[in-house]
């Protein structure tokens, strides 16, 4: 395997691991592990390919998790510090306000004007529905990672690099499920890049030591919702959603990430008109 894919697989292993351990202590001797490096190298790589070190990474994960539950939720400021990994609210309101420049009281009051952007605000808001409420069962994944502008076209390029070298590993690629899990929503990160899992549902755990790495995607609750069409547009479909669904709904979204599923995409209608993505959106069930 050619170094740079070497350390992009071992690094995607380490974000990863991070991701799920961000509120806990992070073991230095499992990030070891995963990364085959030493944490000191470890850490120069991360920095060289993430721009930000691990340090920096955690503390982002957990104040941008902190917004999400802000405006998400009705909990109490204390208790959200607690559950994203900080043993005090002082310790969390300084991080939070060095991050977003305002104290979590402040930014959990900004909720409309978030997410209404630049939308005239009128004085009714009409009801946006979900499609269904379902519970994804566990799934195993052959995945990997894009890190960059999520509405450019080099996302495009690297679903079909991933599509191409999953063929080439025998994965049947027109009938595997294929989704995107978006870690860091643009109306929450203020990260100009962020990081998007492009996956594929496997049965095949031979799979397990190819190129791309694998990992479970847990059980969870979930608000869906249909876009038609091309994925340029997408970005009014999530403008619905929290501008009309999220101040009309009885539900409570939870900090984990979104999914998108592909169910007509390039690979099976030509017309980007007919193209079909649900979106998943994270709820309390």
């Amino acid at each position: 395997m050619e170094t740079k894919e070497f350390y992009k697989q071992r690094l995607q292993q380490v974000v990863s691991y991070i991701r799920t351990q961000y509120n806990q202590k992070i073991s230095i001797t499992e990030l070891e592990q995963l990364s085959s490096f030493s944490y000191r190298n470890l850490q120069r790589v991360f920095k060289a390919f993430y721009s930000e070190t691990i340090g920096a990474y955690v503390t982002r994960l957990k104040v941008e998790n902190a917004a999400k539950i802000l405006v998400y939720s009705q909990k109490e400021i204390k208790l959200i510090a607690e559950e994203v990994g900080y043993s005090d609210v002082f310790s969390f309101s300084k991080a939070f306000k060095k991050h977003f420049g305002i104290s979590p009281s402040k930014y959990r009051n900004k909720k409309e004007e978030l997410f209404k952007k630049s939308e005239k605000i009128t004085e009714e808001i009409m009801p946006f529905f979900e499609e269904r409420i379902t519970v994804l069962p566990e799934k195993r994944v052959l995945y990997t990672t894009f890190k960059g502008d999520y509405y450019s076209t080099d996302l495009d390029s690297i679903w079909d690099n991933f599509i191409e070298q999953s063929e080439r590993l025998g994965v049947d690629v027109n009938t595997a499920e294929s989704f995107g899990i978006i870690w860091d929503e643009p109306i929450i990160s203020e990260k100009l890049s962020y990081h998007y899992d492009a996956c594929l549902v496997i049965d095949d755990l031979e799979l397990v030591n190819s190129k791309f790495n694998t990992k479970g995607i847990p059980s969870e609750t979930y608000a869906v919702f249909e876009h038609i069409g091309s994925y340029k547009t997408i970005a009014d479909t999530y403008d619905k959603i929290f501008t009309k669904w999220l101040f009309t709904t009885s539900y409570e979204i939870t900090e984990k990430p979104f999914l998108e599923f592909y169910i007509l995409h390039e690979g099976n209608t030509s017309n980007e008109a007919d193209y079909k993505t649900e979106i998943f959106i994270p709820i309390k069930g």
